[in-house]
């Protein structure tokens, strides 16, 4: 393996060998952290995203913000710290800010520091305050069926949404098997005296077809407008990780692993009418994810599993069928991953885990 990606093998072996699935997604945390970006890390509950946000934690290289609740009266309280300030904001749940009352007014605190690094004093009626030249990443869990609600927002198809990345977890490494403790990261070395965006970009890569790839997948999760933009804030921030100051193909490979988590919110979301939101599908995200996790199950497997009704399961297992990433016949009594599916999305992961050692041997579908 090459030398030029080493703190990210170096992070994934050290959380692989006690959290089976969750090293690559502390990868990706992290480069949001160092790109500046906000993102929503979204699973079930007790599926590994408190984890992934300690380990960022743990992977600091600035002040870390870790913030339960964000009110008005509370950033008051701290807008001169903000002010001319660099941090790291980590909420390990965002229904603890999704409340009736601040429903809209936290996320959109947090997406207006995101994106213009200033709260204007005009922004809250009640309390008067300023918050300039402040750079921050937000970093939050969510559960699918909260992320279907928050869609609803008026202000997520113009706002939210590209300012928020959804990152679907998926365990294509089998069902993980962890212990009480969060992951321990290793002894990696945050450079000092140097930022991110000061990594340089190569032109050429951008005319790469993994780059061109990479960006329409961004452009998926964001606008065309930020697609650009962000595709080059995480390869330099994970450049950035790796202690180089130049982005290279290394860097594109390893993100281009995230494929399936980025793709999961678009494949499964459909519009109720032409100029509505984007609704996700949580029910079908719950069941792509048994599925990746399984690679395939029979329909008692599912109906055992989720205490469900046939007819449910059905349901929510139609949208995975229509879009090809499931296979199911009627009257055949079992449910797999697409095989051309599970090859352009699952096994690139795999065999990036079999490269540097922390899988034994690919998990093929032949048993289903």
């Amino acid at each position: 393996m090459s030398t030029s990606i080493e703190n990210t093998v170096r992070v994934i072996r050290r959380v692989e060998a006690t959290h089976r699935n969750l090293g690559l997604p502390i990868i990706f945390a992290k480069c949001i952290d160092l790109a500046n970006l906000g993102v929503f890390i979204m699973a079930e509950r007790a599926k590994g995203k408190g984890a992934i946000l300690d380990s960022v934690m743990q992977l600091r290289h600035r002040k870390v913000l870790k913030v339960a609740r964000l009110t008005p009266a509370g950033l008051k309280r701290i807008a001169d710290e903000l002010s001319d300030n660099e941090l790291t904001f980590i909420n390990p749940d965002i229904t603890s800010l999704y409340t009736n009352y601040l429903k809209d007014a936290a996320i959109n605190a947090l997406a207006h520091l995101i994106s213009e690094h200033s709260l204007p004093s005009s922004w809250t009626d009640k309390y008067e305050y300023k918050i300039d030249n402040c750079t921050i990443s937000f970093l939050t869990g969510v559960q699918p069926k909260l992320l279907r609600e928050m869609s609803a927002l008026p202000n997520w198809e113009s706002m939210y949404k590209d300012r928020f990345i959804r990152f679907c977890v998926f365990y294509p490494f089998g069902t993980p098997d962890y212990i009480k403790e969060y992951p321990t990261v290793g002894d990696v070395t945050i450079p000092q005296g140097f930022k991110p965006e000061q990594v340089n970009m190569p032109r050429s890569l951008r005319k790469e077809m993994a780059y061109i790839r990479l960006k329409t997948i961004i452009e998926r999760q964001t606008s065309a407008g930020r697609s650009g933009q962000y595709t080059d804030s995480l390869l330099k921030a994970h450049a950035f990780l790796n202690e180089r100051d130049t982005v290279v193909s290394s860097d594109l490979k390893v993100l281009e692993l995230f494929t399936v988590n980025l793709m999961a919110d678009y494949w499964l979301s459909e519009r109720e009418s032409l100029a509505g939101s984007l609704k996700f599908e949580p029910d079908s995200y719950v069941l792509l994810a048994y599925m990746v996790e399984r690679g395939g199950a029979s329909r008692k497997d599912l109906r055992t599993y989720f205490k469900a009704s046939q007819r449910t399961v059905t349901k929510f297992m139609h949208p995975l069928i229509e879009r090809n990433i499931i296979t199911g016949t009627y009257g055949v009594d079992r449910y797999q991953l697409n095989p051309d599916w599970y090859t352009r999305y699952i096994m690139p992961i795999i065999n990036f885990g079999k490269e540097i050692g922390v899988v034994a041997a690919t998990r093929g579908l032949d048993k289903y």
